[in-house]
């Protein structure tokens, strides 16, 4: 028999206590390379730290552009479609705009029935170019070239007045549009469309003898034009882009339709009974 000191349950605890350690040792046996997929490698060299970028559902929604803005009935799409869809907003209004600046000032004019041809050349020229072509120019090449733009344009008018660089680009933007667009761009393509119209709806008994081409004489008569075309372009534009490169981008065009259609209506009178 033999009897048990005071010291024997530590030893029986420190018994145990050993087993199990070894059983786990066993079953996990350390890896030597320190390296398990997925996992990384104990170190007592310092860990790198690398913040995760913010979830989607935090981001400002809207590409700076368009918006997506929640709507409720027809009338909830209608007043908020030109800050969802500013591009089709655009092609519609500068298509409208144009085909009727031309037909109210041939209705000015008394004439006794509308020069269809004379409207299509406008309507083709607000679809293609104004609706498509000036989109590009405005919101695509305009806002690579005067990096502020989109962001100066956003702020309010408060923070417009401290924004030097946004103001810089506003000047940018305006004597680039005058001066470069309309001059070498603008009205180049708007005699040409109208010289392709005018050929088409001419018939070919009634076509006068020439051996210029569509894209030589429609040059031919901006060039005659082109002082007194000019003058009035800028008379009205130079004032109005001001204004137009200081609203919120998505207003930019729709804005610039609503004085463009002044504009289409002056353009009308001087060139549009030119054949």
């Amino acid at each position: 028999i033999f009897t048990s000191s005071p010291r024997e349950p530590k030893a029986v605890t420190s018994h145990v206590v050993s087993g199990t350690m070894l059983r786990m040792s066993r079953r996990f046996p350390l890896r030597p390379s320190g390296r398990c997929d997925g996992c990384q490698p104990w170190s007592t060299s310092r860990r790198s730290y690398q913040a995760s970028r913010p979830c989607r559902s935090a981001e400002t929604k809207g590409d700076g552009i368009s918006h997506e803005i929640e709507y409720e009935g027809l009338w909830g799409a209608i007043t908020t479609f030109p800050k969802r869809r500013p591009f089709a907003t655009n092609v519609i209004v500068a298509t409208v705009k144009t085909s009727v600046a031309d037909l109210i000032v041939q209705k000015a004019e008394g004439k006794d029935s509308i020069d269809w041809t004379r409207n299509g050349a406008f309507t083709a020229f607000g679809f293609a170019y104004l609706g498509i072509g000036q989109w590009f120019i405005y919101v695509t090449l305009f806002s690579k070239l005067c990096p502020n733009a989109i962001r100066f344009s956003n702020l309010s008018w408060a923070e417009k007045l401290k924004d030097r660089a946004g103001q810089i680009d506003l000047i940018k933007q305006t004597a680039l549009d005058n001066f470069v667009h309309y001059t070498f761009i603008y009205f180049p393509v708007f005699y040409c469309i109208k010289e392709m119209i005018n050929t088409v709806a001419v018939k070919d008994a009634e076509k006068p003898p020439t051996d210029k081409g569509l894209i030589e004489r429609g040059l031919g008569k901006y060039w005659k034009n082109c002082v007194q075309d000019n003058i009035y372009m800028w008379s009205l534009w130079v004032p109005g882009d001001l204004l137009v490169y200081s609203v919120p981008i998505w207003m930019r065009l729709p804005l610039n339709h609503a004085i463009s259609l002044a504009w289409t209506m002056i353009l009308s009178s001087l060139r549009g009974n030119e054949k």
